[in-house]
């Protein structure tokens, strides 16, 4: 007989292979969403430090030079509700002319609330060589004394301006909130002397100082919700026009600390229209994904987390600054955020980062 041989059988039968391949798919369906996660949050938490390192640093450069100063968040484009680029911000020293003496004269008024200034000295135009240092908005006084005017574009001549009441445009009041608390009317606001050529000095907006802060990964500052103000609806007010409800696409914001690191003032300028926001609650930036920014709130779709607002995820955060302080905290976006309407709804997703602002830590 010939000797016994064994026999060993290599490899797996098709039973066992459909086994393992059953067990990769359930760990793919189970681990990989989680691991995906993670990395998301990874990202954004490493943004939110990113941008409040950034924010701390503006207002101590404002502590460091006491003067006003502060940060500029830029949009990607003119229908953008989408800012990649936060810039320093400083506001140039106040224009006194071009010669010493630099004087103005008022002219007779040419609407009920818009006076015109001329001077042969100082060469005072929002256009040709002294563009880049006088622009339309700019705040402009007479002879060291209050009140504050609003230069316009409108009835400008060679070495001819001419300045409104704050808070009035083209005939019409602006918002309670635009016009930044002024006061000023038609009937209360006292108009310079016409005839006597007086000094002026000119209040200029802030400018772009430096290289800017680029965010990484596809993360951004969602302007469409980013926002100022208590935890009320109606209160609440959106940053792009500071009404509320309303948002506007590609309006550039600057937000100025004063020499003490307080945030005294948010500028929102688009086109010729520049609104000045006196700050009547935290700021709330709202970092999130740049395919989901602008967006309105949707039902949730485990399949697809590019539907629906930042701040219905939990891989979102707010960045959120204490007008009274300066002080920066950051804080994930609370999920499954509840209410009737979509303002409650943002707000309840805020729920976090007020706590950190109540309580003191990140």
């Amino acid at each position: 007989m010939p000797p016994h041989t064994s026999h060993f059988r290599r490899g797996m039968t098709l039973v066992e292979l459909l086994v393992v391949v059953a067990i990769f798919l359930v760990l793919a369906v189970t681990v990989l969403p989680a691991i995906s996660a993670t990395v998301e949050l990874r990202r954004g938490r490493e943004a939110a430090r990113m941008v409040s390192s950034f924010v701390a640093k503006a207002q101590s450069r404002a502590i460091g030079r006491h003067e006003w100063s502060g940060f500029i968040l830029l949009p990607t484009g003119s229908s953008s509700f989408v800012a990649t680029d936060l810039f320093l911000a400083d506001v140039p020293p106040v224009y006194r002319g071009d010669t010493v003496p630099a004087l103005l004269s008022i002219s007779a008024t040419t609407t009920g609330s818009t006076r015109l200034a001329t001077g042969t000295n100082n060469q005072l135009t929002l256009s040709g060589s002294l563009g880049a240092r006088v622009r339309q908005n700019d705040l402009i006084r007479f002879d060291g004394r209050n009140p504050w005017y609003e230069l316009a574009a409108d009835a400008t001549t060679g070495t001819s301006v001419s300045f409104r009441i704050r808070g009035i445009l083209a005939g019409a009041a602006k918002t309670a909130s635009n016009a930044e608390g002024a006061g000023q009317k038609e009937h209360n606001t006292p108009w310079p002397s016409v005839g006597l050529p007086i000094p002026f000095e000119v209040l200029r907006q802030p400018v772009s100082s430096g290289s800017p802060l680029s965010l990484p990964d596809g993360r951004v500052i969602d302007l469409y919700w980013s926002g100022y103000g208590p935890p009320q609806v109606g209160a609440y007010m959106p940053l792009q026009t500071g009404t509320t409800g309303v948002a506007t696409a590609g309006a550039t914001s600057s937000f100025l600390f004063d020499g003490t690191g307080r945030l005294r003032q948010i500028q929102v300028s688009l086109g010729s229209t520049l609104n000045r926001l006196t700050v009547t609650g935290p700021v709330f930036l709202l970092l999130g994904r740049v395919d989901r920014a602008g967006q309105s709130p949707a039902s949730l779709n485990p399949a697809d987390d590019s539907l629906g607002a930042n701040w219905q995820y939990p891989d979102s955060g707010w960045i959120a600054i204490d007008p009274f302080t300066g002080s920066v905290r950051s804080a994930e976006c609370k999920p499954n955020a509840v209410g009737a309407n979509d303002i409650e709804k943002l707000l309840d997703s805020q729920q976090w980062i007020r706590q950190a602002l109540l309580s003191g830590g990140n």
